[in-house]
């Protein structure tokens, strides 16, 4: 039963998505470091989050060539963890100056 227990945690735990950390965040891809995951999210604006989920104690995070280490162990990427340039943001209808 305790198994049973374990692994339906561990299952929901992998199956769990990890959102952005504040409204207006865009997730843009992840990368996966053995149990580790981080989640790249912009803004729009030109800043980068990232939200670490799964790391226990101290880890060390190093960036070469545009590859991310996990504790010296190249990390695996999803999507796009380097964006380019923000998304185009949303235009607002607002007052005119056509009067």
């Amino acid at each position: 039963m305790k198994r049973l227990l374990l692994y339906c945690a561990l299952a929901h735990a992998l199956i769990t998505p990890a959102y952005a950390q504040a409204p207006g965040w865009i997730p843009t891809g992840e990368w996966q470091c053995g149990p580790v995951r981080i989640v790249v999210s912009i803004d729009g604006y030109g800043a980068m989050d990232f939200f670490v989920a799964g790391a226990w104690f101290d880890n060390h995070y190093t960036v070469r060539r545009g590859q991310l280490y996990y504790n010296a162990i190249p990390c695996a990427s999803v999507g796009n963890v380097w964006p380019p340039e923000p998304p185009p943001r949303k235009r607002v209808a607002g007052p005119t100056d056509d009067d």
